[in-house]
C-alpha cells in the first residue's frame, strides 16, 4: 500500500494510481526525499484536524458550527430548516382551521336562511279539531277533526305544556297529531 493509505495503487480496470492524499512520488520536484507511508490513524487524525480548522474559520467569521446546505439562493443549517418547516406547518394548520370555521359559518348561515324561508305557521284548535294555518297567507295546511271531547282535552294539555316550555312536542307536524289522536 502507498502513502495514501486509504486508496489503491493500482486499479485493475483502468491501470492507474488513485490517491486520497498526494502520493510522495507525484509531489513537487523540490521534494526529493521519500515520506513515510501514512497509517490509518494518521489519515484519520489529518481529517479531524482539517474539519476542526474548517469549523474554527466558520465560527471566527461569525457563522455557526452547524453545517449548512444550499437550497436555491439560500443556505440553511439543520436548525434553521427545522424552524422554517415548523413555521410553514403552523401557517398551514391555521389555514385549515380558518377554512373549517368558514365552512361552519356557511352551514349556520344556510340553516338560518332555510329557517327564514320556511313559512311560519300557527296552530289553532277548538272543539271541532286542530289545524295548521300559514301565518302570512292564512292558508290552512292541514286539519284534523276530533272524534270526541277527550281528543280536545289531550290537545289542550299538550299545547299548554308547549306554552310553558315543558313539552317540546313537534306540534307543527301533522303526522305527530295523527299518531296521537
Amino acid at each position: 500500500m502507498s502513502a495514501a493509505g486509504a486508496m489503491r495503487d493500482f486499479d485493475p480496470c483502468m491501470g492507474r494510481k488513485e490517491y486520497l492524499y498526494p502520493h510522495p512520488d507525484s509531489g513537487k520536484k523540490e521534494r526529493q526525499k521519500q515520506e513515510a507511508p501514512m497509517s490509518a490513524q494518521n489519515v484519520f487524525s489529518d481529517l479531524v484536524q482539517r474539519k476542526r480548522e474548517e469549523l474554527e474559520k466558520r465560527i471566527k467569521a461569525g457563522g455557526t458550527s452547524e453545517p449548512s446546505y444550499q437550497l436555491g439562493a439560500n443556505s440553511f443549517t439543520e436548525r434553521e430548516w427545522t424552524k422554517l418547516i415548523r413555521s410553514v406547518d403552523a401557517v398551514q394548520e391555521e389555514m385549515r382551521e380558518a377554512a373549517e370555521r368558514e365552512r361552519e359559518l356557511e352551514k349556520e348561515a344556510e340553516e338560518v336562511e332555510k329557517a327564514e324561508r320556511e313559512e311560519l305557521c300557527i296552530i289553532v284548535y277548538d272543539v271541532d279539531g286542530i289545524r295548521c294555518i300559514e301565518a302570512l297567507s292564512g292558508i290552512c295546511q292541514w286539519f284534523i277533526r276530533f272524534a270526541d271531547r277527550g281528543q280536545y282535552r289531550l290537545v289542550q294539555e299538550i299545547m299548554e305544556g308547549v306554552e310553558k316550555g315543558t313539552n317540546p312536542a313537534p306540534v307543527f307536524q301533522e303526522d305527530f297529531w295523527n299518531s296521537l289522536l
